[in-house]
């Protein structure tokens, strides 16, 4: 498909970031209700295993979020032919969704808007990510106090 103008660009940027944040909601609501469902008064080795166990599974599913959500945005780029290939949509996406920008790969001149967005999108979410880490932390009491 042709490039865009900028309201074009800006109208997909609010229905991706909808669609990706929707999804890493759904995401974090799950993970946060088998945490609080999960939660028991555990001491000693099988609560040190317990909360390692937590943290390991609580990652891996919060990367499969990201995962996924550069996925739909490597869909975006693929649909609408940006790139030749659906590994360098996916490759871009990652890039950009990290914000890790390697250069190498780059959106058509007439999509550029979209770059920004993948990355500002990523961003929030991972920031999402850590803080609900954070907060999953603080409620497993790693420093030794409490239940």
């Amino acid at each position: 498909m042709e490039g865009s103008g900028v309201f074009h660009q800006l109208l997909i940027n609010s229905v991706i970031i909808s669609a990706t944040t929707f999804v890493h909601g759904v995401f974090v609501a799950a993970a946060a209700a088998v945490f609080r469902a999960a939660k028991t008064r555990t001491k000693g080795a099988l609560r040190f295993l317990r909360d390692t166990a937590v943290l390991v599974l609580l990652v891996l599913w919060l990367m499969f979020a990201h995962m996924i959500e550069i996925g739909m945005w490597a869909g975006l780029f693929h649909v609408y032919g940006m790139f030749e290939t659906w590994e360098t949509s996916l490759y871009f996406s990652g890039a950009a969704f990290t914000t890790l920008g390697f250069g190498d790969v780059l959106l058509p001149q007439q999509w550029r808007l979209l770059a920004g967005a993948a990355a500002a999108n990523g961003l929030l979410l991972f920031g999402l990510s850590a803080a609900f880490l954070f907060d999953v932390v603080g409620k497993l009491h790693l420093g030794g106090r409490g239940s």
